[in-house]
């Protein structure tokens, strides 16, 4: 009987080797597919996991900078129409004075000084803060970053408040002042021909060797910035400066401006559809407006003396205070006032929400 089997697995030992060698390379096979499945089922797990804590982490570094944008454009607010106050000029004009032709020159200029650096300055804010905060973000994401470092950084739009806002006032003013002095207070505007008015000073802003857009760094931020001997501090100071000085981010800043300027037309319309209506200075939103005035506003001529007041008016008020109730509460509240109402567009905005986003994943990766 043994001899039986020693024959017979003599004579078949290659089949059987063969049988033995492929059963159990299927099993190390088996074996070795359970291990990678698990493997990349962890590794799934993982990623998701860590997709889910980068979004968490974002969206709280998205609501910081929303936040901070709007605390900071009180500021600026406040600054204009502090530097760029009419009141001065309004009380002298009640008194009627002789020099009243040169006074309400001077309210020209000032009044469309306010309201163009506002929509400038608003954006460069916006843009220049979406990109610190987020390019900060990414860093303390994946790793710590001193408070110091942080503090040092962040500090840096300081210079934006003071030296930067003069600097672009100063330019704004420069080419408002030659725009206008080719308008006089005489001249009959519709809606359209407002339009072009600013759309003209924004062109004559684009080729000033000053362009706010394309210098916008230069009013931002200090351009002396040696960190003090924090290499750290330099390092992110130079790849903001990457960022600001990028096509991406100068597209942005121009739809944001023109955005800016469309919306400040769009609030003309009410006075121009008013105006029409024989109605009072508007309170309310277009849809109290008369439907055939909005179809004629086209139509509708005001003078460049009346307009003035108007576009003054846009500016009349600086944002409000906020509080710390959340940046939707504080913006509804204000949401009447120039400066909110451009911050609420540009936080909108499809192209600034993307750079966020591109700057955040860019410096967490």
């Amino acid at each position: 009987m043994l001899t039986a089997i020693k024959d017979f697995l003599y004579r078949h030992r290659r089949k059987l080797i063969t049988t033995g060698v492929l059963l159990g390379g299927g099993l190390f096979l088996i074996k070795l597919i359970q291990y990678k499945l698990r493997e990349f089922q962890e590794r799934q797990a993982s990623e998701i996991a860590e997709k889910f804590k980068r979004m968490k982490h974002f969206e709280s570094t998205e609501r910081t900078c929303n936040q901070t944008i709007v605390g900071l454009s009180e500021s600026v607010s406040e600054k204009v129409l502090r530097d760029l106050s009419t009141t001065g000029i309004l009380e002298k004009l009640r008194s009627n004075p002789e020099s009243k032709l040169e006074l309400w020159e001077e309210l020209k200029i000032l009044a469309f000084t306010k309201i163009v650096t506002l929509v400038y300055a608003s954006s460069m804010l916006a843009l220049t803060l979406k990109t610190q905060i987020n390019l900060l973000g990414g860093y303390m994401y994946k790793e710590t970053v001193p408070n110091d470092t942080q503090a040092s950084y962040l500090s840096m739009i300081q210079h934006f408040m003071g030296e930067g806002m003069d600097q672009l006032m100063e330019v704004v003013r420069n080419n408002v002042t030659i725009v206008m002095q080719r308008h006089s207070l005489k001249q009959q505007l519709t809606l359209a021909d407002a339009e072009t008015l600013f759309w003209s000073i924004q062109m004559s802003l684009n080729n000033d060797e000053r362009n706010p857009i394309k210098c916008m760094v230069k009013y931002t931020l200090p351009q002396d910035q040696g960190g003090n001997g924090d290499s750290s501090l330099r390092k992110m100071y130079d790849e903001t400066l990457d960022v600001l000085e990028s096509a991406e981010a100068t597209d942005v800043c121009i739809s944001n401006v023109t955005n800016g300027f469309s919306l400040i037309v769009d609030k003309l319309a009410e006075y121009y559809a008013e105006a029409e209506a024989g109605q009072p200075a508007p309170s309310t939103s277009k849809s109290s407006l008369n439907v055939d005035c909005l179809s004629n506003i086209n139509n509708i001529k005001i003078s460049l003396a009346k307009l003035i007041p108007i576009v003054n008016g846009l500016t009349a008020k600086p944002l409000g205070k906020t509080g710390t109730n959340g940046l939707q509460n504080g913006l509804e509240k204000h949401r009447n006032d120039m400066m909110s109402s451009l911050i609420v567009r540009f936080m909108q905005s499809e192209k600034l929400k993307t750079l966020g986003v591109n700057v955040y994943e860019t410096f967490c990766a």
